[in-house]
């Protein structure tokens, strides 16, 4: 039978995607954020579950989006793509659907990517602790 002799691998569901943006709110209401957007992929880079607070910048909701999809498709966060940018790796920049900018985590299950998680409106920094807190707070440290 194919089952045999094809992988089983997890994959992200719609539950777990709006579970972890809500945490991500959370987050943000409690450090008494108004600007944040949250969004989650599944592993193809494709918009799974999103959510963006009243007061955000229309250009918060794209950045948010392009970070969850690199951090899944490229299968690690953005920020280390950042920071190979600042050491001088121009070449980042040409890879299709790349955004070396901090804030995308990667969902890691039983050693699988199974989507991205962004966060954008505020700092780099900011956005990343968010991402890390709500994907503890739901999967217990699954992320990259």
């Amino acid at each position: 039978m194919i089952e045999d002799r094809l992988p089983l691998r997890p994959h992200l569901t719609l539950a777990v995607a709006q579970e972890i943006v809500a945490f991500a709110l959370v987050e943000c209401e409690r450090r008494e954020l108004s600007k944040m957007v949250v969004g989650v992929t599944d592993a193809a880079g494709r918009l799974v579950a999103f959510a963006r607070q009243d007061d955000a910048e229309p250009a918060a909701i794209e950045m948010c989006v392009a970070k969850a999809r690199t951090a899944a498709i490229f299968t690690r966060p953005t920020k280390a793509w950042k920071e190979r940018l600042l050491a001088g790796d121009t070449w980042v920049l040409g890879m299709p659907n790349m955004h070396p900018i901090e804030g995308g985590q990667n969902i890691v299950v039983s050693g699988h990517t199974v989507g991205g998680l962004g966060i954008a409106g505020g700092s780099g920094q900011l956005d990343t602790d968010i991402g890390l807190a709500a994907l503890e707070a739901v999967l217990g440290g699954g992320s990259g």
